[in-house]
């Protein structure tokens, strides 16, 4: 019964008091999710055309919103939690709390010592720093350049410090306006 649970959210008919029941036949769904969702997402588009009318703005498909996976402080390997404070920055936290959070447990990319970052660069994969100024840092030139010195270890944004630095002012900037704009 699994996939038939994870595929209701597919039809709009499953929801009649939420959607209007004499409309939910025909309204096209656009749903979020996870990779962990994907087989049951494909098995409901397969079958999905043999249980919506053919009037369906969709053809009876349901679409899919694609989102990437945004890892938590500790690294790719955990997950966010509200149950552990520092595995997130929150929209609550102030300038300190941002800052430490992401001093302290920030999973590096960086090499162990300056020389050998020197020579191999950062992992950016694995550094979450770089994967959240991806997500937050809207100048693509400034992103682009962070990534090559940071990569190759050259340049002004050569070392794991300076990476942090870069998304800790990011951080407090975003999340001081979300603040001023919620008060």
């Amino acid at each position: 019964a699994f996939p038939a649970i994870q595929a209701a959210p597919s039809f709009p008919s499953s929801f009649p008091k939420v959607l209007e029941a004499d409309r939910s036949s025909n309204t096209a769904c656009l749903i979020p999710c996870a990779i962990d969702q994907d087989p049951y997402f494909r098995m409901t588009r397969d079958v999905a055309h043999k249980l919506v009318p053919k009037s369906h703005p969709l053809g009876g498909k349901p679409s899919l919103v694609h989102s990437k996976f945004f890892p938590p402080l500790q690294g790719a390997e955990g997950k966010m939690s509200s149950s552990d404070p520092n595995s997130a920055i929150f929209l609550t936290d102030g300038p300190d709390d941002i800052e430490r959070k992401i001093k302290e447990y920030a999973f590096s990319g960086g090499q162990e010592t300056k020389k050998l970052q020197e020579e191999l660069g950062a992992d950016l994969d694995a550094d979450v720093s770089y994967q959240w100024l991806r997500f937050f840092l809207e100048d693509d030139d400034e992103l682009r350049t962070i990534g090559e010195q940071y990569g190759n270890g050259k340049g002004e944004y050569w070392s794991t410090g300076a990476v942090k630095k870069r998304l800790v002012e990011v951080l407090k900037e975003l999340v001081a306006d979300h603040q001023r704009r919620r008060s």
